[in-house]
């Protein structure tokens, strides 16, 4: 069974009840360490850990994903002497060698800047022999049902589905595909991998007919294996929403699964986006905060957050969200991605542009957020040749690459090409586009909002 992680307090100290037992056994990623023998596992490779560097990496495990700071693990792992920062800044660089890290790509462990580290990857916990978990005994949903192997590929596969890119969510498929080789009917496996094939079309990588098919396969497959699974009924209820727009459904769907699983933070957050597609962002609101409440570590539960707050057009405290967790993890690209959006509905495009121009250029990227979005910021501070340039640019690549026919419109409204922006969205209602959903929640075609024509696209959107 799986054993809830022990959590800092505040600062980050470790009340004495809270320490990580050094002989339970930790599984993340590919990885399982065996702490009480001081030995990190990699497959068929064992590798012994020196006492200091194992200290470092069970206090940076325990703390469940909030931050440790360097007073913390120098007081903490070295009592009785001064250590320089320099000595600690070598045993983290000792570790994430041990974790095969490669330079500026730090999956496990990252720096957060003037202030310490963090564990960025899920962690399980194998109690040793004859303890149990009370905790795990009140959770029907356990993820290392499957196993332990088939759990390390689901922990690896959780951990790159929250970095929502192209390349990212097709490592998290072959990651979860994996998992299911061990056992066909590992519901969170199932789970992961409906998840994935959805995020494929919702973050405009693929076609929606390309990918939600995949996904309702893995959704009914965690349905027959687990009719209780108030996981499988969220994910049910994502793609009767994004793929089907079937209302009524979805929120029967949605019912179901937060009676099934009232405190799962995966539940909530599919229902926050329910709630916020149906036009009630204060119950949005409420189901973000409670899935927020359930994972109070979680960076990717913040930005939900922080999303909603922009979809209740509350943009002053979604862009505070999102400047903490720029400020927290620098890296965490999605943070200041959503906050450029949030500025762009603001009405401060010059402030957007500083960020959008500080986002990495990635071709699989690009036409989902970087160039609609810098194009928009351009068209609204009246830089129309610098806007229709990018407009051309983004109508170019979709002979190539897929642009969605949302990020289309954006910019055209913007640039007062009115006929083009109907002609985009209409298609992208016809063709489901899973973005249209929000048309009522997002400002970008204020502009044309009372005219007949987009009055009908609402009709037949929905609700």
């Amino acid at each position: 069974m799986i054993a809830e992680v022990p959590r800092y307090g505040v600062r980050g100290e470790i009340p004495g009840s809270l320490e990580p037992r050094a002989s339970n056994t930790y599984v993340f990623g590919p990885f399982t360490l065996d702490a009480s023998r001081r030995l990190l596992l990699r497959g068929s490779q064992v590798t012994p850990i020196p006492e200091r560097l194992c200290q470092v990496l069970l206090l940076l495990i325990a703390a469940n994903g909030n931050v440790v700071d360097k007073e913390t693990l120098a007081t903490t792992v070295w009592p009785d002497c001064a250590v320089s920062d320099g000595n600690l800044a070598q045993h983290v660089y000792m570790l994430r060698q041990l974790l095969r890290e490669r330079a500026k790509d730090h999956s496990y462990i990252m720096t957060v800047a003037g202030k310490g580290y963090r564990f960025a990857v899920p962690v399980g916990v194998l109690p040793a022999a004859g303890q149990a978990s009370d905790a795990n005994l009140a959770q029907p949903e356990t993820p290392l049902a499957g196993g332990v192997d088939g759990f390390q590929h689901y922990c690896q596969g959780s951990y790159l589905l929250e970095q929502r890119t192209l390349a990212a969510v097709r490592r998290a498929i072959d990651s979860f595909e994996t998992a299911l080789r061990f056992d066909e009917r590992y519901v969170p496996a199932l789970i992961g991998l409906g998840r994935a094939h959805a995020y494929l079309a919702e973050y405009w990588h693929v076609p929606g007919p390309l990918a939600f098919p995949h996904a309702k396969a893995a959704a009914m497959r965690a349905l027959e294996a687990d009719p209780s699974s108030g996981h499988a009924h969220a994910l049910q209820s994502e793609l009767l929403l994004f793929a089907d727009r079937n209302w009524a459904e979805a929120e029967r769907e949605i019912e179901i699964a937060l009676r099934c699983n009232p405190e799962s933070s995966f539940v909530r957050n599919n229902a926050a986006w329910f709630f916020t597609a149906a036009a009630e962002p204060e119950r949005a609101l409420r189901e973000a905060r409670r899935a927020l409440m359930a994972e109070p570590s979680s960076l990717s539960l913040l930005l939900l957050l922080g999303r909603m707050f922009m979809h209740a057009r509350d943009y002053p405290r979604a862009v505070t969200i999102f400047s903490k967790l720029v400020e927290s993890d620098p890296s965490f690209y999605l943070a200041r991605r959503y906050r450029a959006a949030a500025y762009l509905m603001a009405g401060e495009p010059d402030r957007a542009m500083g960020d959008l121009l500080q986002l990495p250029q990635e071709r699989s990227e690009d036409p989902s957020f970087r160039i609609p979005l810098l194009a928009r910021a351009y068209a609204d501070c009246g830089e129309t040749d610098r806007a229709n340039e990018l407009y051309r640019n983004l109508l170019e690549r979709a002979s190539t690459d897929y642009v969605v026919r949302w990020n289309r419109a954006i910019v055209a409204v913007a640039l007062g090409r009115t006929e083009e922006t109907f002609e985009a969205l209409e298609r992208a209602v016809a063709e489901r586009e899973p973005t249209v959903i929000f048309i009522r929640s997002l400002p970008w075609f204020e502009r044309i909002a009372q005219t007949a024509r987009f009055k009908a696209l609402l009709r037949d959107v929905g609700p």
